[in-house]
């Protein structure tokens, strides 16, 4: 059964992204795989985002490029204002919640809740002490959300109606059993991500440490943090190599003797310790968020609880077969099992109006 369906991305990257953009790099692999599968899909993002789908953009190119901040939540408002105005022309209407600007979408979709489904990409605002933004939540509960882990659903009451995992393209990304002599992390210059504690463990282990970051410059305690890290980096034991693109995120990733993920948030996900594992390179992460629900303690991968715990699993990387961190990923986290996941809701959705 073809569907007729409108995916609602944010207007600050394009999508896909160039660089970084975890979110938008997931509603691009869902709006393709989509459309692969023969389904009618309406991307609706900026102007200069690459889709077989139909785009319709209230933006010529990503805010992000015209030094248009999260904040500004008018653009937000076009944007979805435009896909919910056109819904009689869609069977299913996909709204990927990524800041609380997206939140003006939850009224609107009310009076037609048997054809809109929400995919929250952030953790659940309780776990970050934003009541006010749970409130706006828990008002609209009754509305149906699908969660991208399990773990992202705690301490909340909304109308969970599946979890579906992120997926990775995982052609993209070539099986390395040979890694060099370096370890890794990747994400964005943020508190909550452990640039500082990722470089704390490399030093008292005494390794090489890659740092592969997006630097935003718009978001003020964001800047204020990289330019705390900045000084920390000294380019040869911790050198920072700027954000990094498909190509050279499979490079850099499969090299890696592992990666370091000492995330201090509930993350909801974690797309980088699936690209990192897609690889065969293994991840050592803080037991945060979702991370227990993508590395197996002790057989892909390494939980801990600090930086402590970190050093001392970096010395028993060795012990962690790389071939089972790429089957990780094949058997749970691929694309194809997204789109899967996604195509079984919406059509359990319609079903049940």
């Amino acid at each position: 059964m073809s569907l007729r369906i409108a995916q609602i991305g944010a207007l600050w990257q394009s999508i896909p992204p160039k660089k970084y953009g975890g979110t938008e790099r997931i509603v691009h692999y869902l709006t393709e795989g989509l459309v692969k599968n023969g389904h009618q899909v309406t991307l609706f993002a900026s102007g200069d985002s690459r889709t077989s789908a139909k785009l319709v953009s209230v933006t010529p190119k990503a805010l992000f490029d015209s030094n248009i901040p999260w904040t500004n939540v008018t653009y937000t408002l076009l944007n979805v204002t435009e896909a919910f105005d056109r819904e009689a022309e869609f069977d299913i209407i996909h709204m990927h919640l990524n800041k609380s600007g997206d939140y003006l979408s939850l009224p609107l979709a009310k009076p037609i809740k048997h054809k809109v489904v929400f995919t929250l990409h952030f953790p659940y605002p309780t776990s970050q002490h934003r009541t006010d933004r749970h409130l706006v939540l828990d008002k609209y509960r009754e509305l149906n959300f699908i969660s991208i882990s399990n773990s992202q659903r705690n301490h909340s009451r909304l109308n969970w109606l599946e979890t579906v995992y992120n997926g990775v393209d995982i052609d993209l990304y070539d099986f390395n059993p040979d890694p060099k002599d370096y370890w890794l992390w990747v994400g964005k210059f943020n508190p909550d991500k452990g640039t500082k504690e990722a470089i704390e463990a490399a030093k008292k282990a005494g390794v090489k440490l890659l740092i592969a970051g997006a630097i935003d410059r718009l978001e003020g305690d964001d800047y204020q943090y990289y330019q705390e890290v900045k000084p920390l980096i000294d380019g040869k034991q911790i050198v920072f190599i700027g954000e990094l693109n498909d190509e050279q995120k499979n490079k850099v990733y499969g090299e890696a003797i592992g990666f370091l993920n000492p995330i201090s948030w509930n993350e909801p996900f974690g797309l980088v310790m699936a690209e990192s594992m897609a690889t065969g390179t293994p991840v050592i992460s803080f037991r945060n968020g979702a991370a227990p629900e993508i590395i197996t303690d002790g057989a892909d991968g390494f939980l801990v609880d600090n930086v402590a715990g970190m050093v001392e699993k970096m010395a028993r990387i060795d012990k962690i077969d790389r071939k089972k961190c790429r089957a990780k990923v094949a058997e749970k986290f691929t694309v194809e099992k997204m789109v899967a996941g996604y195509t079984d809701m919406y059509k359990r959705l319609l079903e049940s109006k």
